[in-house]
């Protein structure tokens, strides 16, 4: 098939794919954690399509929703493949739930639901910037750590997956390096799976590190680093 199979999540669970691209997006489901969070949480969306209202939607409902339509981008900047998934996914799942909406609204116009679009964070801003790219490495225990930088922005943001806990009284902490390989503190990770906008000077930074530290934090890495990525 030649469409990425990335991009198929939303139509894969509202069932609208051929039987043929159905299974071999099952075959991709079972190796692509990406795609199996998205489709959890496009399933949770659509429940609310079914719970309608029978009543007309007020006059205004149509044009607003097909301006925000308008406005949504529908697929993700172009860059290297499988450097910014998290983007695709993102700007995607947005655009499913507008999708939707709109098509209550214009095909029915009796019946109707609006899908509350997803709100805007300085993450979500991070991984939608054109200028976005991201880096990623695995750990020893099989986790894994991604860094989305966006250098317009002067921002960036850790994603961090399937981290070993650490011992009690202790958390992840992030790391900038410097040209000196000096390092400091870029904040306090409180989850094994989750993400974080990375503090201090990141357009300066030629390495993210991630150590083990007190709960608290630590003015320098005290441990070993679980990760260390060098920004490209």
């Amino acid at each position: 098939m030649s469409e990425d199979l990335h991009s198929l999540s939303g139509a894969y669970v509202l069932d609208a794919l051929s039987d043929q691209e159905r299974a071999d997006f099952e075959v991709h489901l079972r190796r692509c954690p990406a795609c199996r969070d998205e489709v959890d949480s496009l399933r949770e969306v659509t429940p609310l399509l079914a719970e309608t209202v029978s009543t007309p939607p007020p006059p205004a409902l149509r044009e607003s929703v097909l301006a925000a339509a308008a406005t949504t981008r529908q697929e993700p900047p172009v860059v290297d493949e499988g450097e910014v998934r998290p983007l695709r996914q993102r700007v995607r799942r947005h655009w499913v739930a507008l999708a939707a909406a709109a098509a209550l609204v214009v095909g029915g116009g009796i019946t109707w639901q609006v899908v509350d679009q997803v709100t805007t964070s300085v993450t979500d801003e991070v991984m939608a910037a054109p200028d976005a790219r991201s880096w990623e490495t695995t750990t020893a225990e099989g986790g894994t750590v991604r860094v989305v930088r966006s250098e317009r922005m002067g921002k960036a943001v850790l994603q961090v997956e399937g981290l070993a806990a650490p011992a009690s009284g202790h958390a992840y902490q992030a790391w900038l390096q410097d040209a000196s390989g000096a390092m400091s503190p870029a904040g306090v990770m409180g989850t094994t799976d989750g993400e974080m906008v990375l503090e201090g000077d990141v357009d300066a930074a030629l390495g993210v590190g991630l150590s083990v530290e007190p709960a608290a934090g630590s003015e320098q890495p005290t441990t070993d680093p679980v990760a260390l990525i060098e920004l490209g």
